[in-house]
């Protein structure tokens, strides 16, 4: 069956038609996300985890989550995905470097057939060279077929427009496109390029992305951005994948907040 749902999601990465990820990070978001489908209307295609969220329900920073904290948090949403028949995606950070084989090969049997795979290692904080970031995901899908699902769905991420490399926004584009045919090529389904909360991508940089790889690109959709896109307007751009990382998490957090500062106010909910 895993290899089924992996199928399931690979076909729905659709450039001009992209996939919508509402990002989930435990069994609560699982639930309320899944609510939304019905009998009669089935929104919720696919899922995938925000390791920055699975990271807050510890109380840590994103880059302190370990693996075994990150596979607690997919062991308990994987099996819920499975029965429900939806296909889930793990954020894996950068594989946990030399782990990634053992990494992918665990995820895969708790039921996930997807994952976001990093290219800046999170032991140095620097970007894996192209070659061996080529070879790392290589090693991924083998790890998946090997562990029953051929059809695994990496999308890779490309941090560059995220890292402080100090060179030109030119050679960054160089860069990020250089980087993401390699990835493509090594077997990657779709390549995420974000250019973090701050920064951003620009809706030219995605055109240009979009036509560079055959729209074969995911974007985090902008989070309390003045003029961010829609995922209507994503859509039209041409890229495949949409995700939100920890975005619904935050919301909730906010709506949380409100609520208590209220009551402790003598208002009401």
């Amino acid at each position: 069956m895993s290899n089924d749902l992996a199928k399931q999601l690979k076909a729905l990465h659709k450039p001009s038609s992209p996939i919508v990820f509402p990002n989930i990070w435990d069994i609560a978001s699982f639930q309320t996300v899944t609510s939304l489908n019905t009998e009669n209307s089935k929104p919720v295609k696919a899922l995938a985890t925000a390791s920055w969220a699975v990271a807050a329900t510890y109380g840590i920073q994103d880059e302190e989550l370990t693996l075994e904290q990150n596979m607690e948090a997919i062991s308990k949403i994987a099996p819920l995905a499975k029965a429900a028949g939806i296909p889930l995606s793990a954020d894996l950070q950068d594989g946990y470097g030399s782990h990634i084989e053992s990494t992918v090969k665990r995820a895969v049997e708790l039921g996930v057939v997807g994952a976001n795979i990093e290219d800046v290692s999170s032991e140095t904080g620097e970007f894996y060279p192209i070659d061996e970031q080529v070879q790392r995901l290589k090693t991924a899908l083998k790890a998946a077929f090997d562990a029953g699902c051929p059809d695994f769905v990496i999308n890779a991420r490309c941090d560059i427009f995220h890292a402080n490399t100090g060179i030109s926004e030119a050679e960054e584009m160089k860069e990020a496109i250089k980087r993401g045919k390699a990835y493509l090529e090594a077997g990657a389904t779709t390549v995420f390029y974000w250019g973090g909360s701050g920064r951003g991508l620009r809706n030219a940089w995605v055109e240009t992305l979009v036509k560079e790889l055959d729209g074969r690109v995911a974007v985090k959709l902008a989070h309390r951005t003045k003029d961010a896109l829609s995922t209507k307007e994503l859509g039209e751009i041409g890229v495949a994948r949409i995700s939100v990382g920890p975005s619904l998490f935050l919301l909730a957090q906010a709506a949380i907040k409100g609520g208590a500062t209220s009551i402790l106010n003598g208002g009401s909910l």
